[in-house]
């Protein structure tokens, strides 16, 4: 057996093992997975399975890499890159790395104080990773106003009531601003010739712009604010609004403390 082909088994096996360990922590069967597999549209027989945990397949294609993590509910690296198990791992023929570097590799990661060059895979993997986190951002504000909100309506105590309209308030400005902000964003990365991911239904609006009292999809006017990126006078002027905006509120909830005593 040559190298390439000893390293082709060696993945292959830590596939296998990848399967193998993480069916049994799930307490699931070979059959099981099998029928794991057909439910997501690509069936998997129960005897390949056998035959690849117990070394009787030469090779296992990425489609089966892929079926075979959902239907375990782990990610498709989780079977190639034995993290926590081993701390390094030949990722290539006759070149072994550590496993955090071969998990970078693979999911094109960069480390936290590096700056991806523009124009490149890596720059679009981290723009898109930005973009999920300030998704996620947003929606939590959306959710932590919605909650104070409920709470203001179901108190009975005139004390709880302000306090929660107090937070209903600074939530609903977080909305608003992060709003502005990954709209600004989704236009920046499309600017740079990345395509945005697909927002969740309840941020869809933010693909649409005001024009003369009517609101149009984004790539209906692209020269539209919210359509293109900002300008920097558009970013100044949003910040100095944005400073009065928060010395209004500021005011608004120190006036009304001061009614309470």
């Amino acid at each position: 057996m040559n190298e390439a082909s000893e390293w082709q088994a060696s993945v292959t096996a830590r596939v296998a093992e990848a399967v193998r360990r993480f069916r049994d922590e799930r307490g699931m069967s070979a059959q099981d997975v099998a029928d794991a597999c057909a439910k997501l549209g690509y069936p998997i027989p129960r005897s390949i399975i056998a035959n690849l945990e117990n070394g009787r397949r030469a090779s296992v294609d990425l489609a089966e890499v892929l079926i075979l993590a959902k239907a375990l509910d782990v990610p498709p690296v989780a079977l190639v890159v034995p993290a926590g198990q081993t701390g390094a791992v030949e990722i290539l023929p006759g070149q072994t790395y550590s496993t955090d570097d071969a998990l970078q590799w693979l999911t094109g990661e960069t480390m936290l104080d590096d700056e991806p060059e523009e124009d490149t895979v890596e720059e679009r993997f981290d723009e898109i990773r930005r973009h999920r986190q300030s998704v996620h951002n947003l929606l939590k504000s959306v959710s932590r106003a919605d909650e104070y909100r409920r709470g203001a309506a179901m108190t009975r105590d005139p004390a709880t009531r302000d306090i929660n309209l107090e937070l209903v308030a600074r939530f609903d400005e977080f909305v608003s601003e992060q709003s502005r902000s990954l709209q600004d964003f989704r236009a920046t990365m499309r600017s740079k010739g990345i395509q945005p991911p697909t927002l969740p239904p309840t941020l869809t609006h933010l693909d649409y712009v005001e024009i003369e009292d009517s609101w149009v999809h984004y790539s209906e006017a692209p020269e539209a604010p919210g359509a293109r990126p900002p300008t920097d006078e558009e970013r100044e002027a949003e910040r100095t609004a944005r400073a009065a905006r928060d010395a209004a509120l500021m005011a608004k909830i120190s006036s009304r403390r001061k009614d309470r005593t």
